[in-house]
């Protein structure tokens, strides 16, 4: 079988911080009954977009006492059979970390909001930037960066706004409206908590597939004479409906 051989005194990999968008499951409750019912909604809003995706568990809005009451490997089980790949924790306690340790996890340092830490690198995941909202608004997110083939980008809450484009086989999703200020080329997943009224915005259409609220649109069922061209998306009657702008 072919081979590289391996210079005299070259480096066989490289080690090194990256910076990779992941999935933070924010427990807010210790009912896992009610985390697995309403997890197992949320990802059949948008099924493929929520597949063999990593994942982070976080403590960071729990109390002591609740967080104490949560079985991590009972919730490790949740989050697998709705297949997420879960890959560490944040917070919790002492007890948990050993129990993370025991079922392969990694335990991350818990920042405030429940999301753990993400290292800095120039060359790695678009860092999103929050935008300023006017008081009682949902805070939006904008990315300055492009997002590439592979990458995938999930806020919590509010709209997400790329200022460049979006590459085949990447991912962006936001609970409100999607903008992209340049070609749209992977999946874009608008309304993921069910809004009706989320929309998709972009200035050249070229996505593998649109969704909203859990309603899906393919590139083949896209209208031909709306191809490359600027669109908005709605949801309207069950459908998705692709406009010119």
């Amino acid at each position: 079988m072919p081979h590289s051989v391996l210079k005299a005194g070259g480096a066989a990999f490289d080690l090194k911080g990256s910076a990779f968008t992941i999935l933070v499951l924010t427990l807010r409750s210790s009912d896992l009954d009610a985390v697995a019912e309403q997890l197992a909604e949320k990802v059949r809003q948008a099924p493929d977009f929520f597949h063999h995706a990593p994942l982070v568990i976080s403590f960071g809005h729990l109390d002591e006492d609740a967080a104490e009451r949560v079985d991590l490997a009972l919730l490790t089980d949740i989050v697998r059979m709705q297949g997420f790949i879960p890959v560490g924790i944040a917070g919790g306690s002492e007890e948990q970390k050993k129990q993370a340790a025991a079922l392969k996890l990694a335990a991350l340092a818990a920042r405030a909001g429940g999301r753990p830490p993400q290292d800095e690198d120039p060359a790695g995941e678009p860092e999103p930037e929050p935008a300023a909202e006017p008081p009682g608004r949902e805070p939006s997110v904008i990315i300055t960066e492009p997002v590439r083939s592979g990458q995938s980008v999930v806020i919590a809450q509010g709209d997400l706004t790329v200022l460049a484009s979006v590459g085949s086989g990447a991912e962006i999703a936001a609970p409100g409206n999607i903008h992209v200020y340049g070609a749209l080329r992977g999946r874009a997943f608008a309304g993921c908590e069910g809004s009706q009224t989320a929309r998709i915005f972009c200035q050249r259409l070229e996505a593998e597939l649109l969704s909203i609220a859990g309603a899906h649109l393919v590139s083949e069922d896209f209208p031909a004479q709306l191809r490359s061209k600027a669109v908005q998306v709605r949801l309207h009657g069950g459908r998705l409906h692709v406009m010119a702008l």
